[in-house]
């Protein structure tokens, strides 16, 4: 019988002015010496904050992409440290945690932006030169500390916020295609219980705080309800639930010129569409969900970015259904199926 195996950072930390905490919480964590990759946005609003409490620490500025070449630079520059440090967005977590699999040591995760659910999960996406997907490297457990200084996401653009709810708001559904398709999640086993409470908890939330937290000024009840949803609770839904089309979908619309410059929740939003209209969601379910995401600002169909060709379509759909978890659904899709569903949101506009 496969096991069911869910994985979680080993501490999570989330309110307003949680940076100040940072000495603390490493002590908390860390072994010894520590060093920090952080990007150029994160040192100008918080290098002085984060000297202060670590002056020993040995700091590297991300440089711009996450490349085998960045990562092994990194791990080399960071010496004798037994703990790495990732602060800023995405791309500059993922090279600390790229630097940490090769140093062999634990990785603590500073966020800047909720623009989707990695800082939780042990997975490192890494890239080409070129910013092509070169492939993913997994860290041997979760980060032992996740903090997240709600009052640094609530100064950002509330774009990054919305792509957040976007990248969340799939979770529901690509459990249930994982389900239903018999898939096994990111630690190669079943979800568990707990799982499934998680992607139901988050779904609420979302829906009955996501607007109000994207009009808040600071912080607030709702503000750190919906940016625990987009961290926490979508980051474990993502890894010990599994995905399915919605995510899928994203390796396909990465390819086309007008659509790559989305977020990556803003593609996930038009994935997790195209997934209810191949099959699994009703008429209506479709039609809120779109609602919900056009008050939010985030995409809700092709025609709007002026995909119109077959061909488009198509190819979009080919190198979709090439990701391992698009067989993660309740019927097997083709590339008929999927242009098909596509093509259907720009008719429900």
């Amino acid at each position: 019988m496969t096991m069911r195996i869910l994985g979680a950072p080993l501490r999570y930390v989330q309110g307003p002015g949680a940076i100040d905490r940072l000495a603390e919480e490493v002590s908390i964590v860390g072994v010894g010496p520590a060093a920090v990759v952080i990007d150029p946005v994160a040192r100008s609003l918080l290098g002085e904050r984060i000297t202060r409490q670590l002056p020993d620490a040995r700091v590297m500025e991300f440089g711009g992409e996450c490349t085998a070449t960045e990562i092994a630079a990194c791990a080399r520059e960071a010496g004798d440290a037994r703990l790495l440090i990732g602060i800023g967005g995405g791309k500059a977590i993922d090279t600390a945690k790229g630097a940490a699999i090769e140093r062999g040591v634990p990785v603590a995760i500073v966020p800047t932006i909720a623009s989707n659910d990695s800082p939780t999960s042990h997975i490192a996406v890494v890239y080409t030169p070129e910013h092509a997907v070169e492939g993913v490297r997994h860290m041997k457990t979760n980060p032992a500390l996740v903090l997240v200084d709600t009052a640094v996401i609530a100064a950002a653009p509330r774009r990054f916020l919305a792509a957040g709810i976007g990248d969340a708001m799939s979770k529901p559904y690509e459990l249930a295609g994982a389900l239903a398709g018999g898939g096994l999640n990111f630690f190669s086993g079943r979800p568990t219980e707990l799982t499934q409470a998680i992607v139901a908890r988050a779904r609420e939330i979302l829906l009955a705080d996501g607007e109000a937290a994207m009009a808040a000024g600071a912080p607030d009840d709702a503000f750190e309800r919906v940016v625990e949803a987009t961290v926490l609770l979508s980051g474990l839904a993502f890894e010990s639930g599994g995905l399915s089309i919605a995510h899928a979908m994203v390796r396909g619309l990465s390819i086309i010129p007008a659509l790559s410059g989305l977020l990556h929740g803003e593609m996930v939003a038009l994935g997790t569409l195209t997934q209810l209209a191949a099959g699994q969601g009703s008429a209506e379910e479709i039609r809120v969900l779109a609602a919900f995401f056009r008050r939010l600002g985030l995409p809700t169909s092709f025609a709007a970015f002026g995909i119109a060709a077959q061909a488009d379509f198509e190819r979009m759909a080919e190198v979709a259904l090439g990701a391992p978890y698009a067989l993660n659904y309740y019927r097997k899709l083709g590339v008929v199926d999927l242009v098909r569903a596509m093509r259907s949101l720009d008719e429900r506009r």
